[in-house]
Formats: structure tokens, sequence, C-alpha cells
């Protein structure tokens, strides 16, 4: 895939919380066409609605949880709903923008409809264009992150209003329906982050555009050239490469520590070095309150967040209190099978994090920021971090729910091969929580992600107003 690492569902999910090993296409992301000429191929509407009836069916045989997020009668009226829009001749993508409308209703960040990503590769491979920015979301509205464009003409924190002529909330609004997540503020987190791909796919956006945008109290109009797709997608991780690591530190005035964490995926050596590396430098500079700040990350791998957990707890900690798994008809088969499929079961598992030894721990108090982008991984380190007592939650709450779903099983539609997706465990937070609720944190920190360079600083600034007010309250 041409796509940026946080573009795509993170890899740390797939075997989140997981003894198994990978074998077999169920548990890979993307998998090529087996026949590609299916890019090309316009289906029936008996074939279509059949897969309409395998991505229903299938789904509800993997979800744990399903029932709770979409039930029965309302995913049987969409169900029929869906069946009833698809029509004959439709090619891959005209359809995956009928069913993929699926994936808001599902309710879950693990569990949707890919959109056709091999045409997308062939559209970059042929030399496609795409619209060069990245852009964040705040409330509904779009703000440029980064302008690839020859002119470059948008700075960072410039506020988008339109493209040709449609209006970015509405935009935003419609990518949204085909984002995986447990909330409308979530989905459009996602939508933004994959915002160029998304407008392709579903507005068929790949020339020069017509941006409208604020400048200061003035709204004003003009053309952004189109950037290749894969120099596109090059250049955004060149740019991450290049100035925004995975794990970043600096020591603030009066004794407070910043570390902030974007991402809890990539290489497991690579990321404990950073870590260690960051605490090292908090204990070296005789820091009494360490800030971390997962507010934008977005998930990867448990391994790591074991790491980080290890560095600054004093006790041993639980990642989750329990596990349940959805038996299907690939885990419920071979030797080592745990019941019939269908049958929900306690997996007799535990996740206690250690912690390390003194000299590499942090020794003095964690504030942990969260916010509504936090998830998955990042969300399995907020409720250890809560419920263990490890440290003081602040931020804002988070828009996908505490008890977080893994194990995903990945799956084709019978006739279009389209790809989708659905987990197969349920993770409960580790005080044992069973209510399906967000995240929330000890105290409420309001803070706007603006993109722009001033975000690390002025979200340090309000925490550590808040560690030094905290901690002259102790």
């Amino acid at each position: 895939m041409h796509m940026p690492r946080r573009h795509a569902l993170c890899a740390g999910l797939l075997m989140m919380l997981s003894a198994t090993a990978c074998h077999g296409d169920h548990q890979r992301v993307y998998v090529d066409l087996a026949s590609p000429h299916l890019m090309d191929a316009h289906f029936t509407q008996a074939q279509l609605q059949q897969d309409v009836d395998h991505l229903f069916d299938r789904v509800a045989a993997l979800h744990p949880d399903l029932d709770s997020r979409l039930p029965p009668a309302q995913r049987e009226r969409l169900r029929q709903t869906l069946r009833s829009q698809v029509r004959d001749g439709m090619d891959r993508r005209q359809f995956q923008r009928i069913v993929g409308t699926a994936t808001e209703a599902f309710r879950d960040g693990h569990a949707g409809v890919f959109y056709p990503y091999p045409e997308f590769n062939r559209f970059g491979e042929q030399g496609g264009t795409v619209f060069p920015m990245t852009v964040t979301s705040r409330g509904g509205a779009l703000f440029v992150e980064h302008d690839y464009s020859q002119s470059g003409a948008l700075p960072t924190g410039t506020r988008l209003l339109a493209i040709d002529g449609m209006p970015v909330e509405q935009v935003l609004a419609g990518m949204a329906r085909y984002t995986r997540g447990e909330s409308p503020l979530l989905r459009e987190q996602i939508a933004a982050r994959e915002f160029s791909t998304l407008l392709w796919h579903y507005h068929d956006v790949a020339g020069p555009v017509t941006v409208r945008f604020q400048d200061g109290d003035d709204v004003a109009d003009t053309t952004v050239a189109p950037m290749a797709s894969t120099a596109f997608a090059q250049a955004v991780e060149a740019r991450g490469s290049a100035g925004q690591d995975d794990v970043r530190y600096r020591t603030l005035d009066g004794g407070v520590g910043y570390l902030e964490v974007s991402y809890f995926g990539g290489d497991r050596k690579t990321f404990r070095h950073s870590v260690d590396q960051a605490i090292g430098t908090a204990r070296a500079d005789g820091v009494d309150d360490l800030i971390i700040d997962i507010r934008n990350n977005p998930g990867g791998s448990t391994d790591n967040v074991e790491t980080l957990l290890s560095r600054i707890s004093p006790r041993t900690c639980e990642l989750v209190s329990s596990v349940t798994e959805k038996l299907n008809d690939v885990s419920a088969s071979g030797w080592f099978a745990k019941g019939e499929a269908g049958e929900l079961v306690a997996l007799d598992m535990r996740f206690d994090v250690a912690p390390a030894r003194e000299s590499r721990r942090f020794p003095g108090k964690v504030y942990l920021m969260i916010g509504p982008y936090t998830y998955s991984a990042a969300i399995v380190m907020a409720t250890a971090v809560q419920d263990c007592g490890v440290g003081t939650v602040i931020g804002e709450p988070t828009a996908g729910f505490a008890n977080q779903t893994g194990q995903i099983f990945f799956f084709d539609l019978p006739n279009t091969r389209i790809r989708a997706f659905a987990p197969t465990r349920l993770l409960y937070r580790p005080n044992g929580e069973r209510r399906t609720d967000v995240v929330r944190p000890d105290h409420v920190l309001p803070i706007a992600a603006d993109g722009d360079g001033g975000e690390a600083a002025s979200a340090a600034s309000l925490a550590r107003a808040l560690a030094i007010s905290l901690r002259t309250d102790r």
C-alpha cells in the first residue's frame, strides 16, 4: 500500500494481547487480489447482495460484543437497506461506497470494510495524483498540517473551508461514514488522517483543486496543484521520519518533564531505547513531575505499552483484568480448540507488567495526557495508568471505548473480494469495569490540537501548570 504507516490499520492491533502466531490470510491486513481483473469487473445485483449478506453474517459470527454496538434489529434493517441500494453493473469502487457505510454502524475501530486499495495502488503506479496536503480535524473543522504542493502556499494551521466548492465539514462527515471507530469524533479524526486518499476514493479528486480558506478575518481562494500519489506518500513518510519521532522528550522549567509518545508501534528495541533515554534524562535533570502525552497516539503494539508502563510503575500492574473470545470456524478447529464456533469463552491468560529495576524507572509523579484520538493500545495504556494508580490521567475523554477489542480477523467478500475485518476478543480494563464507556480523565484539561509547531508547547504549558497545581495540593 502506498500509505504512511499511521494511515493504515495499526499493525499492533492485529495481535493485541494475543498468544497465538500469525498464520493464514485471516491474519493479514492486506492481500493481493488473486484475479486482478476484478478491478475492472462489473457485478450483478445478486452477487452484490450476496456480498452484503456475507459481511453482516461474518461480522456477527466473529465479533464478541456486536449486539451492544449494533443491536440485531438495527443490524437487519441496515442489511436490507444496503441490499436495496446495490444495482446490476456496479464495480468494486461503486459497491464499496454503499457497503462501506456499515463500518460506522459497527461502532468499533477494529471492525469494518476497507476501501478498494488495489485500485488506489494501481492508480498511483500509473502516475495518478492526489490532493497534496495533510490535515487535522478539530470540532469538525479542518486545518492544514502540512502543504506538500509545489507552491506550499497554505501555512500550517490554516483553516480550510471548501474544496472544489464542497464545504469541508460536509466532506469530512461523509468520509467518516467509511472510517472505523466508536464515535463520530473518532471517525472524523481518522478520516482527517486519511484525507487525500479518501478524497480520491469518495470524491474522485485527482487533479488541480480550488481551495477556499480563511486568511485572518478574510476568506480567499487558491488553486492547488496535485501531487503524484507515490511521491506524496513518500514525502509524508520522510517528514515523519525526519522530525516526528514516536518518542520525544524535553525537560521544562520547574522540574517538569514532557514526554510525547505519538505511537506505540515500530521496532520494540528502538522504542525501548528511546524510552530509557527519556527516563534517564529526566532522572539526571532532577525532574519531579513527568507529563506523558498520548493525546494523538492511535495505538500500536502492547509490547511497547508494557515497556513504558514498566518504566513508570513501582508495582506490578495488569494491562487488562480479563479477556473474552468468541470462537469461530478457525479458532474452534484443530488440537487447541477451546469450544464450539459461536461460543464466548473466558481466556485463562494474565497480562501482568512487572516494574523495571529501580535505576531505570522514573521515581516521581506521573501525569498521563489523553484526548479524543487516544486509541487502541494507547487506551490500554491509559486504563492501566488510571486503574493501577500509576499516575494521574489528565486531558479530555477518549472517543474510543475503555474496554477495547482485539485479535482481528480479516476476510474477503465472496464475489467482489473487498476486504473486511472484525475482532474476536474483548479486553476488559484492569479494574474489571464492564460498562461500554470511554476513558475519562481524573482532571479535565481541554487542549486544542492545532497541528502547528506550537501545539506541544501549548500542551506542555497547560499540563505543567496543572502538575504544579496538583503538586502543591499534596
